[in-house]
């Protein structure tokens, strides 16, 4: 982990350096390719953990559902999620005797971004009462427009015609991709102004990652915080709306546990580490895998339709993730063919 560290301390140094002085590329001499050879592999670890933390997101049907029709409310299975994540990251950071000292600014950052974090799945929830579930996915989805859209406006992210192009192409296959939802349900006002609010607080949550400052505190230790505070924050929900309620087998604390782990566990922190590497705009991008991962588990387990829009919500998808994975090399060759018809 030390040394993972001091690798993204690196790159975000070498980054600093380009944007102050314009230049894209190392210079030839002096050692200069194996500090490229150091971004690319940061590049592409922050790639592959942005896919894999947005495909174990999309999982939650897998573990979610059955708890939910076996009895259990959201509220409570949220609050689970959170509980036993946040014990199994403590105990995990104890055997590897880390250290939980934060300071109290820190402590404060963490806070704010949790209750983000626990606000935007809560808005999901409750949202879903009022709208087709397929209709409130592809709003919600709207979050990687609203953090492109913060970081350009408050924090000088250079706008980049790749990344239009990908959240476009993202946001067409999602919205594809629910076309088949229960259009028994009518679409509210209400309905749609809490899936935007919940984007909204998905975009703050991913953006606060990326600008907090927060030094001196490895991605484990800061995913268990947030976790930690989450669970006060889901716990504090469930008891506030009455809809608390203990797990009654053996099976629900399974199913729970695997919910917890897989996709609270790992998803949160393979995206602080995206995020640390790749920055926060490139990071939601990558989330299109969650939508496409529960589409997968939907198939396959609980036997739901294989249809053209789905084919085609798949065939965007995709496109928009090998967009964001080849667009540097894009841009590269797009200057290097504007170079020789010059």
């Amino acid at each position: 982990m030390g040394n993972s560290q001091h690798l993204v301390r690196t790159a975000k140094r070498e980054r600093s350096r380009r944007a102050r002085t314009g230049s894209s590329v190392p210079k030839r001499g002096g050692g200069g390719s194996l500090p490229a050879r150091r971004r690319n592999r940061e590049a592409f670890m922050g790639f592959f953990l942005g896919l894999f933390s947005s495909a174990t997101f999309g999982l939650i049907p897998l573990f979610t559902l059955p708890l939910i029709h076996d009895g259990l409310s959201p509220a409570s299975v949220l609050f689970y999620r959170f509980l036993i994540a946040s014990l199994t990251l403590g105990a995990v950071l104890v055997l590897r005797r880390e250290r939980f000292h934060a300071r109290a600014i820190d402590l404060c950052k963490l806070t704010g971004m949790s209750f983000m974090y626990t606000a935007a799945a809560l808005l999901l929830f409750y949202g879903l009462n009022h709208m087709p579930s397929g209709v409130a996915t592809t709003i919600q989805f709207l979050y990687p427009v609203m953090v492109m859209l913060l970081m350009i406006a408050f924090f000088h992210e250079q706008f980049s015609l790749i990344t239009a192009c990908s959240i476009v192409l993202a946001v067409a296959g999602v919205a594809l991709l629910s076309i088949g939802g229960d259009s028994s349900k009518p679409v509210t006002l209400l309905g749609v102004g809490m899936m935007l609010l919940s984007g909204f607080c998905n975009a703050l949550y991913i953006t606060g990652i990326h600008v907090a400052g927060i030094r001196n505190m490895n991605g484990l230790v800061m995913t268990f915080y947030v976790l930690l505070f989450g669970a006060a924050f889901a716990f504090a929900n469930a008891v506030g709306t009455g809809t608390f309620q203990p797990l009654s087998s053996w099976w629900e604390f399974m199913m729970a546990t695997l919910l917890a782990v897989i996709t609270a566990v790992l998803s949160n922190l393979t995206l602080v580490l995206a995020v640390q590497r790749i920055g926060s705009t490139l990071t939601s991008v990558l989330g299109v895998m969650e939508p496409l991962t529960a589409v997968f588990v939907g198939i396959i387990v609980f036997n739901e339709p294989f249809t053209p829009a789905l084919v085609g919500g798949v065939l965007l998808i995709g496109s928009s993730v090998t967009l964001v994975m080849l667009g540097k090399q894009v841009q590269a060759l797009a200057r290097k063919l504007q170079r020789k018809t010059a």
